[in-house]
C-alpha cells in the first residue's frame, strides 16, 4: 500500500481545494503516527508538501515579502491592479483611480522634465510600464492657476496685499517657486494708503504766502487729464487740467505712529505718475518727498534708493520750498506712466509721530499735466 500512495500522489494536477489524508486511503488502512500527518508530493514545477490539514507547504510557497521560500523574489506583473516591485502605479487596464495611482496626484510627482514644479492637472499611469503619465499635469510658471497653486509668477508683488491675506498691515506677499503665497515679508509694523476712496487726514497746503493755491485734488482724473479716469482715485495736482503757474503746494499725511517694530529701518513705497514742464534742458517744475516728526519744526527732503529716482538738477520754480531742490521734473524717462519709488528711513523711531509729504512746484510760466499718486506703503524693513 505505501507503493500504492506513492504512484498516486506523483500525478501532476492543480491544486483545486484542500486534501485531507485520514488514515485510510484507497480503502487501505495506513499507521499515522500522533502529530505526523504529510505526504510527498510535486505541485507544480516547484517540490513541496501537503500537509494533512490541506495546505501546500515548500520552496514555491510566497511569503509576507514578496519573496518565496528560498528568497527568490516573486517578479511584479504590471497590469494586475496591485502596486509591487518597483512600479509606480498600476491601474489594472481600467481608467486610474486614486487607488490605482497608490493615492498620488500630480503635485505628489516630480518630473525634471517638466519646466516647474508640477501642481496640478491630471496624473496618470502607463500600462505597459506601470509608471506615472504626467502629460496632463499642470506646472508652476505656465500661466494658469491649477491644482494647489495660490498664484503665478511673474505677478510679483501679488495683485493681493498683506493685509488682504491676514498676514500683516504692510509689506510685500510674493508669489514663489513653487506658485504659492510668500507673506514672510509682511509685517504689522506698517501702513498702507490707498486714495480711492480719499482716505481721511490728507490735506492740501500752500507753502508760500505769496504763491497760488494749492491745485491738489483727490478723486477722479478727467478723461485726458494725467492717467484720466483711473480705475482708482488718486490724489493730483488739478484732476481737471495742468497744473497751475506759481504753484509751492504740499500734500502731507495724517500723523503716522507705528507700534510693535523690531527694526530700525524704515521702507517708505510711492506709487505714482508724472509729467512736468519740458523745457529743454532747462529744469523748471517738480516736486519731491519729505518726512518729519513737527510739521511746524521744519521737514526733511528724502531721496528713493530704488524705482523711479529723482532726476539730476536743481528745481527751478517760483518759490522756496522746494525752489533749489532735488526732485522729480521734467527731464524724467518714466514719465506719463505709473511707476514706483521707494525710500529708506533710517532710525525712524525717533519720528514719533510720523508725517509724509508731498511738495510740489512750478515757475511763472509753462505747466503740463502734473503729479497724480495712487497709495503710499510705509513698513518696516530689516
Amino acid at each position: 500500500m505505501p507503493a500504492m500512495v506513492e504512484q498516486r500522489m506523483a500525478v501532476r494536477r492543480p491544486l483545486l481545494a484542500p486534501l485531507v489524508l485520514g488514515p485510510w486511503l484507497l480503502g487501505c488502512p495506513v499507521d499515522v503516527p500522533p502529530g505526523v500527518g504529510m505526504v510527498s508530493a510535486s505541485e507544480g514545477s516547484g517540490s513541496g508538501t501537503i500537509t494533512a490539514a490541506g495546505t501546500e507547504t515548500g520552496a514555491s510557497e510566497a511569503t509576507l515579502d514578496g519573496s518565496s521560500s528560498t528568497g527568490t523574489p516573486t517578479p511584479a506583473v504590471c497590469g494586475n491592479g496591485v502596486i509591487e516591485g518597483a512600479e509606480q502605479c498600476d491601474c489594472g487596464g481600467a481608467p486610474c483611480d486614486l487607488e490605482g495611482l497608490g493615492g498620488n496626484t500630480c503635485a505628489d510627482v516630480d518630473d525634471p522634465e517638466a519646466p516647474g514644479p508640477l501642481t496640478g492637472g491630471v496624473l496618470d499611469c502607463d500600462p505597459l510600464q506601470c509608471t506615472f503619465v504626467t502629460t496632463t499635469c499642470s506646472y508652476c510658471g505656465d500661466g494658469a492657476i491649477m491644482g494647489v497653486e495660490d498664484c503665478e509668477p511673474p505677478s510679483v508683488p501679488l495683485p493681493q496685499t498683506c493685509a488682504e491675506l491676514g498676514a500683516g498691515a504692510a509689506g510685500d506677499a510674493i508669489c514663489n517657486a513653487e506658485c504659492r503665497f510668500d507673506t514672510t515679508s509682511c509685517t504689522d509694523c506698517g501702513v498702507r494708503f490707498e486714495f480711492d476712496r480719499c482716505p481721511e487726514g490728507w490735506v492740501a497746503l500752500q507753502l508760500h504766502p505769496e504763491a497760488a493755491p494749492p491745485s491738489w485734488q483727490c478723486g477722479l482724473a478727467a478723461p485726458g487729464v494725467g492717467p484720466g479716469p483711473y480705475p482708482s482715485g488718486v490724489w493730483g495736482t488739478n484732476l481737471g487740467g495742468p497744473y497751475v503757474d506759481d504753484e509751492a503746494s504740499g500734500l502731507r499725511s495724517p500723523a503716522i505712529a507705528l507700534r510693535g517694530c523690531v527694526h530700525a529701518a524704515l521702507e517708505i513705497r510711492v506709487r505714482h505718475w508724472l509729467s512736468f514742464e519740458t523745457a529743454g534742458p532747462v529744469v523748471t517744475d517738480g516736486g519731491n518727498l519729505q518726512v518729519s516728526d513737527d510739521p511746524d519744526a521744519g521737514w526733511t527732503t528724502i531721496e528713493p534708493v530704488s524705482g523711479t529716482l529723482y532726476d539730476a538738477g536743481p528745481l527751478q520754480t517760483s518759490f522756496s520750498p522746494p525752489d533749489g531742490e532735488v526732485g522729480w521734473n521734467g527731464q524724467n524717462p518714466d514719465e506719463d506712466g505709473w511707476v514706483e519709488s521707494r525710500f529708506r528711513l533710517e532710525g525712524f523711531s525717533r519720528y514719533d509721530p510720523l508725517y509724509v509729504r508731498f511738495q510740489f512746484g512750478s515757475d511763472g510760466s509753462g505747466s503740463a499735466d502734473g503729479w497724480f499718486v495712487d497709495r503710499v506703503e510705509l513698513f518696516e524693513v530689516p
